[in-house]
């Protein structure tokens, strides 16, 4: 008989109390690689992102909610594989209710400002004296300690003081935020592994541990050779926009219908790229036969790179570039992303999924970039209605009645 093939989290419950982007993303993770995710909402509204649109129901894609079935596709995306328990953590039996759970859990996950958990009676003290071994996991914008600690953040907040929007852009132009929410999704992935790191060291010692994550260090630390001062001292621009100077020619460059990306990284590839381009003549060219000749020389070599593309279409101009050997790609609409072969293949486009009406029509979601020879990673559920496992999880595993569940409803508490 063929063992069944596991997913490298099963066993792990994580009790969820994020919110907005940073949070939610990470526990997404956690779910995808098997964790039983149980997501604590308000009773009442539930998940900040529950009331932003748009949303999808019986009627399709809407814009305005109107119709309790309507979920919105910010949830439809980051809530997948959790169970949702709306609780109100305002009254003493929810805080009960909170507690119990805690002491069935794993890992507690929370993204409110640092002082909040306690003042909620549930800080990392309070929380060994529920579960002596519990691994409490906290994102927030700057960390739980420090001169900034109590300051909110959101992702343009802490890529602007991280340095990366300084480094972002064109240098004759402002400097832009990155066009994913990088200060959310860096912190989200270092939590995930932060939160293996402590389930690990628990198994080897026995022991819990506050995880502290920071957003702010979180892109601090994806700074490399951006944060060398010896760079900004010889005057080299902070912003080059999609330029690498340290690597000619190594940019977007205009085509007939976008832009294609060449990234030429040692002299060989430009060679390649000047016979792909029939100019191979260029490439004993004084102007840029080495590299420290291209990079001295970047303006003429960007503007004679752009000379040819200009005359082709982007997918050809990465053709004749890749069959040379050097690195290329089209800068892709997000309808070419979607329709990606690679992407296809490797199963990185999928079907969103209603919690009742199923496939969503006219949007799509992603798998995660995690492939493995003996174990798998993946969803059992859709992203749920705010409160859709509370009989599930207050009745399942805490022990309560129906009865405790209605009076529970009654008085405000779920």
């Amino acid at each position: 008989m063929t063992q069944q093939i596991k997913k490298p989290l099963e066993g792990v419950r994580i009790v969820d109390l994020t919110a907005w982007l940073s949070g939610p993303y990470a526990t997404e993770i956690l779910a995808y690689l098997g964790a039983d995710v149980i997501k604590i909402e308000k009773s009442v509204g539930g998940d900040a992102v529950r009331s932003n649109g748009p949303y999808y129901g019986p009627k399709g894609i809407v814009f305005e909610k109107t119709d309790p079935k309507e979920i919105s596709f910010c949830i439809l995306k980051r809530s997948r594989g959790k169970k949702s328990v709306s609780l109100n953590l305002q009254t003493p039996k929810g805080k009960e209710i909170l507690s119990k759970l805690i002491a069935t859990a794993d890992v507690v996950t929370e993204n409110f400002l640092p002082g909040t958990m306690e003042k909620l009676g549930f800080g990392y003290e309070d929380l060994k004296k529920i579960k002596s071994d519990i691994i409490l996991a906290s994102t927030s914008g700057f960390g739980q300690d420090g001169p900034y600690r109590k300051f909110a953040a959101f992702d343009p907040v802490v890529e602007g003081m991280s340095g990366v929007m300084e480094v972002t852009g064109f240098p004759d132009a402002p400097p832009v935020r990155m066009g994913v929410a990088g200060g959310d999704l860096v912190a989200a992935l270092y939590m995930v592994i932060g939160i293996q790191a402590a389930l690990r060291y628990r198994e080897q010692t026995g022991k819990g541990q506050a995880v502290d994550i920071s957003m702010m260090d979180s892109l601090v630390s994806f700074l490399m050779e951006e944060s060398l001062d010896i760079y900004v001292d010889n005057g080299i621009p902070i912003r080059t926009g999609n330029r690498r100077l340290r690597l000619t020619p190594f940019n977007s460059y205009k085509c007939k219908d976008g832009y294609a990306v060449i990234c030429s990284a040692a002299d060989s590839h430009w060679a390649g790229l000047c016979r792909a381009m029939g100019r191979e003549e260029l490439i004993e060219d004084p102007r840029c036969k080495k590299l420290d000749n291209r990079q001295a020389n970047a303006d003429f070599v960007d503007e004679t790179v752009e000379a040819w593309t200009r005359t082709l279409p982007k997918m050809e101009v990465v053709e004749k570039v890749r069959a040379a050997g050097v690195a290329s790609g089209n800068v892709a609409t997000i309808p070419e992303v979607l329709a990606d072969p690679q992407l296809q293949h490797r199963g990185m486009i999928t079907d969103l999924h209603h919690p009742e009406l199923g496939v969503v029509k006219g949007a799509k979601g992603h798998d995660f970039p995690l492939r493995f020879t003996e174990s798998k990673g993946g969803f059992e559920r859709p992203a749920s209605y705010l409160g859709a496992h509370n009989e599930e999880v207050l009745c399942g595993i805490l022990g309560y009645s129906q009865d405790d569940l209605f009076r529970f409803k009654e008085d405000g508490v779920v």
